[in-house]
């Protein structure tokens, strides 16, 4: 896929720890289209959601239903990149975010992306993100270029598929060999 570096987008959300099948984890996943193709794609994960469905989330599908969404992603002009942290024992899952958070933007700086929409999770924990990436930013860690927003979930579709992404991600998943066929760089941290 040739993605022109100016128009680059980049839509995050998180997965947090499941302690039976991955305790002390944190992903943050992102997914990279370009400008030009994100109506398209948007308008596809749209369709998706079912009648009585504020979004698609990842969590509350059944196996049927998360294949059907994998499958729909895996042929969208997407690419995805996952953070993970797998943390100590106790570790606070704000540290956990925070260290994805730098990685995930590096890279994403790294992809040419120059705006990157963030599933927002309240005015609290915007303002913790944007403090965090102020420190990024002033360590020189990613440039002030890269612009951020933050947006509610079930106003923008294509943080649905950041969300299926990092549940896919997950171990063990079985729709992992079904998105393995859409681009995927999984960055451990």
């Amino acid at each position: 896929m040739g993605l022109d570096p100016r128009t680059r987008i980049a839509f995050v959300d998180e997965s947090l720890s499941d302690a039976m099948r991955d305790p002390n984890t944190y992903l943050l996943g992102a997914a990279v289209c370009e400008q030009r193709a994100v109506a398209a794609v948007r308008a596809n994960i749209a369709s998706l959601r079912l009648k009585r469905q504020v979004k698609v989330h990842w969590h509350d599908e059944d196996a049927k239903r998360r294949m059907v969404i994998a499958e729909t992603i895996a042929r969208a002009p997407v690419r995805h990149l996952v953070v993970v942290r797998e943390g100590r024992l106790g570790e606070r899952p704000e540290r956990q975010r925070k260290k994805c958070l730098e990685r995930l933007l590096y890279e994403l700086q790294e992809l040419h992306v120059a705006t990157v929409t963030f599933e927002s999770r309240g005015p609290a924990d915007n303002l913790r993100d944007r403090d965090a990436i102020d420190g990024f930013r002033a360590r020189r860690v990613i440039s002030s270029d890269l612009r951020i927003e933050h947006v509610p979930g079930p106003r923008e579709a294509m943080l649905w598929v950041s969300d299926a992404v990092c549940g896919a991600t997950r171990k063990p998943s079985p729709t992992r060999s079904v998105c393995s066929r859409s681009p995927l760089l999984t960055r451990r941290r």
